[in-house]
């Protein structure tokens, strides 16, 4: 009796053998596709339609700042203004000589007018009375000019008021009360708080896949952007076009953030895809996947296309159906036996 059972574990040992010596391995089965979706992440940075550098026309003393960086200010209210003391001045002197040239006026057309009355007597009066309507037109010409002085005083005392020409927030500060500036000079910097846009170069071979509403993803956060213009030239720097997208009013961002769009161009190619785990490298820089034929690994040659999210899509020998290792591809090897303990879900388009 002993002598058969000691035969008996002779005869099992190597089926036992090879049952400790199996692998186990999860599988994925794959399916034949007729193309893939390949996605492209652009970024691009927000901006706002109106963000300018304000500074005041006429160069002057700045008396006084009434907003700091970070304040919100609303179109029309005053940000800055400069000393308009000179400006009071002329304008009291400009208003003087109007006093005087209006009294030199009535005075002569009273001349005037008594010139012709004697000229009416027959007294020779031709001469003055010429000499009067000249100088009438002369302090005419003076009113004219002194009027037109007061009003540039007036627009200028009004220019020395640096007023928001839109809604927006005080972006930054470049100068300070009591700085004397030139004209033209930087004062500060509002950006509208509303209207953001995004602007993103795109690759001409994309354009197409531009549609009127994009997502575009801005710190965590994912707007749906309308389309505002298709590119108008090519940006020599980068050989993109630069495309613009408008935000809803709602979304809180800031000018220079980073701006994300994905998008997403169909590639015709037939091929497979497969977890990116299950890809091996072949000889000569080639990648493989181990195909499970009878629990037996073949290794076979693919062609990678493209890699998204986990996946590659790769061109193979391979059928409908069958089963390929889906991952722990160090501790493989050709013509070795597997068991198969899991099955992976197919990915499809």
């Amino acid at each position: 009796m002993k002598k058969h059972l000691f035969g008996a574990i002779i005869l099992l040992a190597p089926f036992l053998n090879n049952a400790q010596n199996l692998v186990h391995v999860a599988a994925y089965t794959v399916k034949k596709q007729a193309g893939y979706n390949q996605t492209r992440t652009l970024s691009g940075q927000v901006i706002k339609q109106h963000d300018a550098k304000l500074s005041f026309e006429f160069s002057g003393k700045i008396e006084q700042i009434y907003f700091d960086q970070g304040h919100t200010i609303k179109q029309g209210e005053v940000i800055a203004r400069q000393d308009t003391q000179l400006l009071a001045i002329e304008k009291q002197k400009l208003h003087a000589q109007k006093q005087r040239t209006q009294a030199q006026l009535t005075l002569a057309k009273l001349e005037k007018n008594r010139l012709i009355e004697l000229d009416k007597k027959n007294y020779s009066a031709t001469s003055a009375l010429d000499q009067v309507k000249t100088n009438i037109a002369v302090l005419n010409a003076e009113l004219t000019g002194i009027e037109a002085s007061l009003n540039e005083v007036s627009i200028r005392t009004q220019k020395a008021h640096l007023t928001a020409p839109f809604n927006g927030i005080l972006g930054q500060r470049f100068a300070s009360q009591g700085e004397i500036v030139a004209a033209a000079t930087p004062i500060v910097r509002l950006i509208e708080n509303q209207h953001a846009q995004v602007s993103i170069g795109i690759p001409l071979t994309l354009k197409s896949t531009i549609k009127n509403s994009m997502d575009i993803e801005i710190a965590g956060q994912t707007f749906a952007a309308q389309s505002l213009s298709k590119g108008a030239s090519i940006d020599s720097r980068t050989q993109t076009l630069t495309m613009r997208f408008s935000l809803p009013n709602h979304a809180v961002v800031y000018s220079g953030q980073l701006a994300k769009l994905a998008l997403h161009q169909y590639q015709q190619q037939t091929g497979f895809w497969v977890p990116l785990d299950a890809l091996a490298d072949g000889i000569r820089g080639t990648w493989q996947v181990y195909q499970i034929t009878d629990n037996i690994l073949k290794p076979i040659i693919v062609q990678l296309y493209y890699a998204h999210d986990g996946y590659a899509f790769i061109g193979a020998p391979l059928q409908d159906g069958d089963q390929i290792v889906a991952n722990g591809m160090h501790k493989l090897s050709a013509n070795i036996l597997v068991n198969i303990v899991e099955n992976k879900p197919t990915k499809v388009l």
